[in-house]
């Protein structure tokens, strides 16, 4: 799986080319993509059979980041296809997102260490429980319903 290119990640400017059709609905998504613990991963295998998990994950500068073992079957999907879809778990209020995985920079990863220590207590960097990989996701769809603002205002958030 091929890193982003240099200078995209962590303390970058947020994503180029996108539009937010409304800034207060924008805040409440961000807000719960920040407080969320799990999200859903749905990948494609390469026969095109999908696999679907749930998993931790950090929202930081508009970009998701989740940690993964480099033998597992998400990480396999991702190194031969590197568009996923995510979701957040509650069906009454929907986030789903669709964008890209690549692996982190390596500049980020003690930054990023830090973002899932504080929300869950595990450091990656130390736990040798697997050959640990940090996947950077930039989004190039956010779709959202059920979250009040749907109104006249459709699914697409981003």
């Amino acid at each position: 799986m091929a890193a982003r290119t240099p200078g995209v990640g962590v303390g970058s400017g947020g994503i180029t080319g996108m539009r937010r059709r409304n800034p207060a609905r924008w805040r409440a998504i961000e807000a719960r993509l920040s407080r969320e613990s799990n999200i859903w991963l749905s990948t494609v295998r390469q026969d095109g059979r999908p696999h679907l998990v749930p998993l931790w994950y950090v929202w930081v500068n508009e970009r998701l980041y989740i940690c993964t073992g480099s033998e597992t079957q998400k990480f396999t999907n991702m190194f031969h296809n590197q568009n996923v879809a995510l979701a957040l778990p509650d069906a009454a209020s929907v986030v789903i997102i669709e964008g890209e995985a690549h692996t982190a920079p390596k500049s980020s990863i003690d930054a990023l260490a830090e973002h899932f220590y504080h929300k869950y207590e595990w450091d990656f960097r130390y736990d040798d429980t697997a050959d640990w990989r940090l996947i950077e996701i930039t989004p190039f769809k956010i779709l959202a319903w059920g979250d009040g603002f749907d109104q006249g205002e459709g699914t697409r958030v981003y």
